[in-house]
């Protein structure tokens, strides 16, 4: 029996020594020998890019054109100050992988122009006619950054062409009168914004952008008349000024997929821009209106 119980006790040592030796070791067996586990891979964000095209309706307050009573001796009513006109813009944009920061470029081009006929008579006969036609052209770079909470900061600078011209006629019982006169501005200067996404639905969202920028260049401007009885009238002015600019527009935002369109209204303004043709002094520039932009996506 002795011998029966120590075979027995010797096997079953030999099988628990076995078992140990092939078995997985236990954490705290390996402690000082665990193995790094593999870093956590995330995909790499691609450049983003996108283009946009904007169209743009606008109207205008402007009192620059006014020309009653031009001929110094006639309150006669002529105004051809433009009351609406067309424009659009094209914007490309980029952001660079593994960076924070977004470049974008931006054309604008805007016209419009006016005319204003008067007649009276008879038994005086009275005629006078004018036209008007402006102007304006913008070139946008700017460096923008996302917030994360639907907020962009950007910052840049801002080019800008205005020009404007007008012809104006009058005719009063064999008296006359003539007016033809131009005006231009040519500045570049610094400009900062902010864009804000507020999202509505999974595809639709309210835009909100407002943007502020100073402009240094010349306004240059001439101006022709002649009068029948008060003669000839030469004026020119050529002058370096500071234009102050600001804008801002609201919209609502459809998104499908890597497209989106935005209808709104935008606003802008600049100050001393312009010329009066009645008084040479400085003018500003006010348009205002509805726009349809379409944005697509590239990338990312």
């Amino acid at each position: 029996m002795t011998l029966a119980k120590n075979c027995l006790l010797s096997g079953i040592s030999a099988l628990t020594i076995a078992a140990v030796t092939g078995a997985p070791a236990f954490a705290a067996d390996v402690v000082y020998d665990v193995p790094t586990p593999p870093a956590v891979e995330y995909p790499a964000q691609g450049t983003e890019a996108w283009v946009s095209l904007e169209g743009r309706f606008n109207m205008f307050a402007s009192n620059s054109f006014d020309l009653t009573g031009f001929t110094y001796y006639s309150n006669v009513p002529l105004d051809p100050s433009p009351d609406s006109g067309w424009g659009g813009s094209v914007e490309i944009g980029v952001k660079p992988a593994g960076m924070n920061y977004d470049f974008v470029g931006r054309f604008t081009y805007l016209d419009s122009d006016g005319d204003d006929v008067y007649e009276y008579g008879p038994p005086a006969y009275i005629f006078a006619e004018a036209e008007a036609d402006q102007t304006l052209m913008l070139a946008d770079f700017e460096v923008g950054r996302e917030l994360g909470v639907g907020t962009r900061l950007h910052a840049g600078l801002r080019f800008a062409h205005y020009d404007s011209d007008l012809e104006a006629y009058y005719y009063y019982a064999g008296e006359y009168a003539a007016l033809v006169a131009d005006s231009t501005f040519t500045g570049i200067g610094p400009r900062i914004g902010i864009d804000h996404r507020m999202g509505l639905t999974d595809t639709l969202s309210l835009d909100l952008s407002a943007a502020a920028a100073a402009i240094y260049g010349k306004r240059e401007g001439d101006l022709a008349g002649y009068s029948s009885i008060n003669g000839s009238r030469f004026d020119s002015v050529s002058e370096s000024v500071w234009v102050l600019n600001g804008e801002a527009s609201a919209g609502l935002t459809y998104t499908a997929g890597n497209a989106s369109i935005t209808g709104g209204y935008r606003v802008d303004y600049f100050s001393d821009i312009a010329s009066d043709f009645r008084t040479g002094d400085s003018a500003n520039y006010l348009s205002h209106g509805p726009f349809l932009k379409a944005t697509f996506k590239l990338g990312g």
